[in-house]
């Protein structure tokens, strides 16, 4: 059982346990980096045998580090968890024999280099021999479960605003920020071993251009499929990045990269003339060196950057742009002109293009110190900051300026790493990271400080072909805005490295304490709603909705705590063959519980005080890597286990606020009898702009009632259970293949249902019974439903429970190639197969948009397993640096994927569950058959001129869904879709080591080849259906088809052009 309080008991048995693990290291003066990067081999004599007890010493000639250990009865030795760099040189020595020493090895993370050394009688010379600094075989253990990104290629691929976290995609089972197909959610971020990763929701702790300066990266890696135990907290996979360290040569560079409108498509993506201008500049320095050689370095970075970019709003430049976004500019004008005249709506321009200046800054520091030989410490600190006018938008098609609100964000992170060769058997790291979070997001100037209601038209007119559009248009406020989000965490890891004969075992602990504050605004504002121009022109609305603050601002303050321990043994059970076995146990207890309700309990039976502590997860997990005869040439490997993911903190600040203490919930709509009272408000928009303060609240003649949003007692984190089969073949020193069989099955994803939500009222027989939550006489002749009479109980409002329940299968094949060039050449292809299907895509934050996802009929149910809003068919990354000659270099990538999915749906809220406004809909469209004489005379004629006549690439799914109710995410962008980067660089010496380095990147180079290129045409869920009105004969709904479902404005980004300069010294 997940539930329960944190007894005292059970508190000090967790807190004990991680002390244990952490006090007894603690006796020693104890680097830690989470390299992943190690020596390892074997010493024998001239007959090949074991040679115990000689002395093998590694040595970082840049910086001064070194270790030594002895090797064991069997002639095994091992390094682990080295700082990353070099050329290392290894030394053998023994008495009796000549001292051995190998030179020129580059460590990179995950680097496995195995080393193993024949010593000869003694001589009078040391036997040297230079190896090359990489190898296709340095990563045997890793092939099959990661994506490496060099130095050399994080240095030389093109990436937009310098983001090290864009090249992300170009591993094989990426898609953005989700990787595996998982919920982004679930992808976790390191930085040096240490949490990056955004506590409240997901993605980067960054929320601006860039968390952490390219600058001062070393090499990143994108980890799907790796088994390792202290890889935790993710589900799909972890991007982590190693930072850079000063050496004992002073070396630093000042760079500027500058992108601007003269150096782009004269053109947008659509071919019309850019008339708005744009530049992004960034530039910055970075200096690193020894303060004292060989014992202690620095290393800074600084990066700044400042984006004038331009914000387009129903930019209606041509008639294509009406049909496209269903609306004319002549009602587009409308709408503004009313406002204007009505609504207060400010003289300034509200469609078109914006002028926006973004600007955003990254300061690193690092310092590194050699205490002895035995002990190296580590300090670092990463700040960075982004201030974002005009940055977010609101889910209505069209949402005028003054709707979208600014962003700003503040981050900083302080480690603090220790690492220790107790013995030569032994090594401990220890990390403490603090961090600190602050971002807002605020109303637009032109509104108050606390915002004002929003609203939202639904605009009907005939677009250039003769059809009727429809569109709603938004103005006013934003629903979660203004926002404020501070976050503190203490995070402490500690891992053991000990070697015990033929075993090389890890154990160790990782606990983070996040502790949250939180000001979330969301639907607090208020909204009215129009159902057409006319409504809107007399100040007539059809429905207000407001969550109303009843003790002041509803803020919310929680804490988080996240605990595990683990345990791994490696060893070689036959000497082809490594196996790797460990378990990991994750703790995840949500310490503060929202107030309790005794009137949710008396009507529903549910508590809202429930603290969640999650007691059972037991993650097992194995590699096994089987290099056939020993000649590092076939590799298979084979690995399993189970995965604890994140769950979004920001569902604990829902439950918390919406504990029904804090807000009620305001819900009226016009009623279809004149008999009956009109309690909708008429809307004042400009006494709301002077005083928001005179915002309707708990209205006269309505008995307010709280939305609610609580969290199931059995709830439990998400699970996923992975495994992988890989086979490489290492051709040759320049030359790898493989193929990779990836699969996995995720439990326990998160979702919220809808406890307060009656059983259906009646059925939509023509629908295939679809589900209908109101009573049929109590929707309108307009087909509008009354969504406050779907509850069980009237005396509490809509009351979302998070849950489990959320189940996600993927399957993926991946071929790939790797090739190794001279003179710092590469190049890698990947072609990835996928499949992915899941009940619910919900990745988290506001509880309402679980609640979006598109169903047939009863929202509650989570039977049907479709393709899931993360999945794509096919992928295809190609990227590479080319060999230098003569200073000049030509780098590329490409990351292209087909395959994503859209659903088709009903404008409406047809089924009365709550869910209907503009990228909200959540009911699924039924697709009248043409060739069914029932279907009604106005629904076959259009819908044979949308398959006959139209450009709609909505077709075949329309097709395949005729009688039936649409398949959610049925529809499929069959397209490969990806942009094509260059970089050209060539580097000028200058003076002594010192050089100029001039580059030429190019962002969607098949733009500038062709302007028809470069862009695509995917398709997000589309409309099919247009409610017109309701028969309370038949009980059916009236519909017209959407005459611009599946037509679509050509989208993407044209080329654009950097120029970059950067000295290095």
């Amino acid at each position: 059982m997940k539930t329960a309080l944190l007894s005292f008991r059970q508190l000090s048995w967790m807190t004990g346990l991680v002390w244990a693990l952490l006090v007894a290291p603690l006796s020693y003066p104890v680097l830690a980096q989470s390299t992943d990067a190690s020596f390892a081999g074997t010493v024998v004599d001239a007959k090949g045998t074991a040679v115990p007890g000689a002395t093998v010493v590694v040595r970082n000639k840049s910086t001064g580090f070194q270790t030594g250990a002895a090797t064991g009865p069997d002639g095994r030795y091992g390094f682990q968890q080295l700082p990353l760099g070099g050329p290392y040189d290894l030394n053998v020595s023994f008495v009796g024999y000549a001292p051995q020493q190998r030179t020129g090895y580059m460590l990179n993370q995950g680097d496995r280099i195995t080393v193993n050394v024949q010593l000869s009688e003694a001589t009078a010379q040391l036997q040297e021999v230079v190896v090359s600094g990489n190898s296709l075989t340095n990563r045997v253990d890793r092939l099959g479960s990661s994506t490496a990104i060099t130095a050399q290629e994080v240095k030389r691929l093109p990436a937009l605003n310098r983001d090290f976290t864009s090249l992300a995609n170009l591993a094989p089972t990426s898609n953005g920020t989700n990787i595996g197909s998982q919920l982004a959610s679930s992808t976790n971020y390191l930085i040096d071993g240490l949490s990056a990763r955004n506590m409240l929701t997901s993605g980067p702790i960054g929320r601006g251009t860039f968390t952490l300066s390219l600058e001062a990266i070393r090499e990143f890696e994108v980890a799907y499929n790796v088994y390792d135990v202290t890889q935790g907290r993710q589900g799909g996979g972890t991007i982590s990045a190693v930072t850079k360290s000063g050496t004992n040569t002073f070396a630093g560079s000042a760079f500027t990269y500058l992108r601007t409108d003269w150096l782009a498509s004269p053109n947008d993506i659509r071919g019309n003339k850019r008339t708005t201008n744009f530049s992004t500049t960034q530039y910055g320095f970075s200096l690193g060196g020894p303060i004292i050689k060989d014992k202690l370095h620095f290393f800074v970075a600084l990066d700044r950057q400042q984006q004038a970019a331009p914000l387009f709003i129903a930019d209606i430049q041509q008639p294509a742009d009406e049909q496209a976004l269903g609306i004319t500019r002549a009602a587009l004008d409308d709408v503004i002109r009313i406002g204007r005249e009505k609504y207060g709506l400010g003289s300034g321009p509200q469609t078109g293009s914006f002028d926006r200046r973004n600007v955003s800054n990254s300061l690193f520091t690092r310092f590194d110190w050699q205490l002895n030989n035995k002990h190296r410490l580590t300090l670092r600190n990463n700040y960075s900051d982004t201030d974002e006018p005009a940055n977010t938008n609101d889910n209505s098609a069209i949402n005028l300026y003054e709707t979208w609100s600014g962003f700003s964000s503040r981050e900083n992170s302080t480690a603090l790493s220790l690492r220790s060769a107790l013995s030569s058997k032994l090594l401990n790291e220890l990390k403490v990271q603090y961090t600190y979070s602050r971002n807002g997001i605020e109303p637009n100037p032109e509104l108050p400080a606390s915002n004002i209601p929003r609203a939202i038209v639904t605009v009907s007119s005939v677009l250039p072909d003769g059809r009727t559009g429809r569109t709603d248009v938004q103005l006013g406020g934003q629903r979660f805005t203004p926002e404020t989000q501070q976050v503190n965490q203490f995070q402490l890891v500690n891992t053991s490295y000990l070697t015990a004969g033929r075993f090389n075992f890890t154990f160790g602990t990782d606990n983070m304490l996040t502790r949250l504050y939180n000001y979330v605004s969301n639907e607090q504002n208020g909204r009215f709603f129009f159902n057409s121009l006319e409504e809107f022109n007399n100040l007539n609305p059809s429905r207000y909705a407001r969550e109303v603050p009843l003790k002041g601002i509803p803020d919310v303050r929680h804490s988080v705590l996240d605990a595990s321990v683990f345990a791994q043994a490696s060893f070689n059970p036959h000497p082809n063959v490594s196996a790797q076995f460990g378990v990991r146990y994750d703790v995840t207890s949500y310490l503060t519980p929202a107030a309790y309700n005794p009137l949710v309990e008396k009507e529903l039976g549910l508590r809202t005080d429930a603290q969640i502590t999650d007691w059972d997860n037991i993650q097992p997990r194995l590699q096994l890597t089987w290099d056939v005869g020993g000649k590092n040439r076939d590799i298979f490997r084979l690995g399993g286990g189970i995965f604890s993911a994140y769950v979004i903190n920001y569902a604990q600040l829902n439950n918390i606020q919406n504990d029904g203490t804090r807000l009620a919930a305001v819900d009226v709509t016009r009623p279809n009898d004149n008999t009956v009272p009109n309690l909708v408000p008429r809307p004042d928009f400009p006494s709301y702009r002077r005083d928001p303060s005179t915002v309707p609240g708990v209205l006269a003649g309505t008995t307010p009632v709280a939305t609610i949003n609580l969290t199931d007692p059995n709830f439990e984190v998400p699970t996923v259970y992975k495994a992988n089969l890989s086979y490489n073949r290492i051709v040759n020193e320049w030359l790898r293949v493989g193929v990779n069989v990836l699969g996995a099955r995720t439990d326990n994803n998160y979702v919220y249902l809808d406890a307060n939500l009656r059983d259906p009222v009646f059925r939509l027989t023509n629908e295939e019974n679809r589900a209908v939550f109101v009573p049929a006489n109590t929707i309108s002749s307009r087909g509008q439903t009354n969504n406050v009479l779907n509850r069980r109980s009237q005396q509490v409002g809509r009351t979302l429970v998070l849950t489990n329940g959320a189940k996600l299968r993927t399957v993926s094949v991946v071929l790939d190639a790797e090739v190794r060039l001279p003179h710092g050449g590469a190049f890698t292809a990947s072609y990835t197969w996928n499949d992915a299907r899941d009940n619910t895509s919900y990745n988290g934050n506001v509880a309402n948009t679980s609640t979006f996802r598109p169903v047939k009929s009863d929202p509650r149910s989570l039977s049907e397993m479709n393709y899931s809003d993360n999945h794509f068919r096919h992928k295809l990354v190609l990227y590479g640096v080319s060999p230098v000659w003569k200073g000049f270099s030509l780098n590329a990538r490409f990351s292209g994927i087909s395959g994503t999915r859209y659903s088709l749906l009903v404008n409406a809220d047809i089924n009365g569950d709550f869910v209907g406004q503009t990228g909200t809909r959540n009911d699924l469209a039924f697709v009248f058959d043409p060739n069914n004489p029932d279907t009604p005379n106005n629904l076959r004629t259009d819908l044979n001129r949308v398959l006959n006549e139209s450009d709609s690439r909505a077709k075949d799914y329309i097709r395949e869904s005729f009688g039936h109710i649409a398949e959610r995410n049925g529809g499929e962008n069959k397209a490969l879709v990806g942009t094509v980067d260059v970089r050209l660089m060539k580097v000028f010496k200058t003076f002594s080591s010192q050089s100029l380095e001039l580059s030429v990147d190019v962002f969607n180079f098949a733009n500038l080849l062709n302007k028809n290129w470069g862009g695509n045409f995917n398709l997000g869920n589309q409309s099919l259906l247009n409610v017109t009105g309701f028969d309370q004969a038949t009980q059916r709904y009236v519909y017209a088809i959407n005459p611009s479902v599946g037509v679509i404005q050509k989208n993407g980004t044209p080329y654009q052009i950097q120029l970059g300069a950067r000295y290095a010294f």
